[in-house]
């Protein structure tokens, strides 16, 4: 039985920050690692989302503006959870990926 990971994306692992709105009401949050097609968060103390929700993020990294993406709660567990980004959101992911990838 092999041990490696199988994602879809290669991860990077981050600790940026990010704001959270699953219904307009902002949470702050950390990521902790990013892939092309999602992200794990630290959970916000103030908010614990259930599977499903469809979450706003805005990434405030070292960009002269927000980077927004549109994502769904794919997993949670005691301390993060796994979020998916929407697919049609390449271009802004990349863009993340770089001003993430720049500062690192």
């Amino acid at each position: 039985m092999s041990t490696s990971e199988k994602r879809a994306s290669p991860r990077m692992r981050t600790l940026t920050a990010v704001m959270v709105s699953p219904n307009g009401h902002a949470h702050d949050a950390q990521v902790l690692d990013l892939s092309l097609g999602g992200a794990r968060l630290r959970l916000p103390q103030d908010w614990t989302p259930p599977d499903g929700a469809h979450l706003r993020m805005f990434f405030l990294h070292d960009t002269d503006h927000a980077i927004t993406l549109e994502g769904q709660v794919t997993r949670v567990a005691v301390d993060h959870m796994g979020v998916a980004f929407d697919p049609a959101q390449e271009a802004q992911v990349r863009e993340l990926f770089d001003a993430i990838g720049a500062a690192h």
